[in-house]
């Protein structure tokens, strides 16, 4: 896929403020009733400078609500709430096998409870696991993960929307964390009534991969907070060579429930991740999103359910569980 670009030259008047002062960055995230906090000093590119030093961090989770206080001397005190959000209550999971030109691929529909309104933000992480035996009798196990997609034709890339594929880095723990594990944000752009529908291994696959070759150094979603295709995680190219005798794969889904505060910060993250077309002056630069008062970073929570593990015959189709 060929992009072009074109935009007048435009200024964005602002000020970097040259002496600034050390301030806490803060992810306080609870995931399904567990606490993670993370705490860094962050100093200005000028002005005072302070080592690593001990924090204080209280956080209180009563009922559905989160809140998170850090405080170190010197530095003052950061702090910052969010809702916990219920956890996502499903009605069934369905597969079917299709067949579109030299495509083969799986269409998966996860059923929800009801039809989701404005304002209610989900996400899927979706996990593969693969058993390979060689012909050298060599075996090779992988973990990968993997986008769900869209568009199954040449024809449909007219509807592609890069907003579909908003994907972060998210370990459970951490967002935007080195080891990726993708966490494909979902609105309810993507539902149909109450059903998400997606595909594995369809066509879009090949134009994310096209997008992710043009930024900068590569895949900059493991740098925190981009867009992936196809999978990440273990490869070893040589051993791809060769063609398996025996190969079992498995996919688990898990589906969370966000709250408006972790979607706003992933997206901001992701976001992030095009900042090189401002420099160019493309587009408008992207400030982070934050809903911590007196530091930087976020707090928010996500509740969720895991799908799976499911292996997926050609022969089955239209399974619920």
């Amino acid at each position: 896929m060929s992009m072009l670009l074109l935009a007048a030259s435009c200024e964005i008047p602002f000020q970097l403020e040259q002496n600034g002062q050390p301030r806490i960055y803060v992810q306080g995230i609870v995931n399904n009733g567990e606490v993670f906090v993370n705490t860094r000093l962050a100093n200005p590119v000028s002005g005072r400078q302070l080592e690593e030093m001990p924090m204080d961090v209280r956080t209180s989770l009563d009922g559905n609500r989160f809140q998170v206080e850090v405080s170190a001397e010197g530095v003052g005190t950061v702090s910052g709430s969010t809702t916990v959000p219920p956890k996502p209550r499903y009605y069934s999971l369905r597969h079917q096998s299709l067949h579109i030109d030299t495509l083969s691929v799986t269409k998966i529909t996860i059923e929800l409870d009801h039809a989701p309104e404005e304002g209610e933000y989900y996400g899927i992480c979706i996990r593969r696991d693969q058993h390979m035996v060689y012909q050298d009798g060599t075996q090779k196990d992988t973990t990968s993960y993997i986008t769900p997609g869209y568009l199954l034709t040449l024809i449909e890339t007219g509807k592609f929307d890069l907003e579909d594929f908003m994907q972060v880095s998210f370990d459970g723990q951490f967002l935007g964390g080195p080891e990726y594990q993708a966490l494909t944000l979902v609105t309810k752009k993507q539902f149909q009534g109450s059903e998400y529908q997606f595909y594995l291994g369809s066509f879009d696959a090949r134009l994310l991969d096209g997008i992710r070759g043009a930024m900068p150094q590569g895949n900059t979603g493991v740098a925190g907070g981009g867009i992936t295709s196809g999978e990440v995680g273990d490869q070893n190219q040589d051993r791809e060579k060769m063609e398996p005798k025996v190969s079992r794969t498995e996919y688990t889904f898990t589906f969370y429930r966000l709250s408006d505060e972790f979607f706003f910060f992933a997206k901001a993250l992701f976001q992030s991740n095009f900042d090189f077309l401002s420099n160019m002056g493309l587009i408008p630069a992207n400030f982070t999103w934050s809903n911590v008062k007196g530091g930087l970073g976020f707090v928010g929570a996500v509740s969720s359910i895991t799908l799976g593990p499911y292996c997926f015959d050609e022969k089955e189709s239209d399974e619920e569980n």
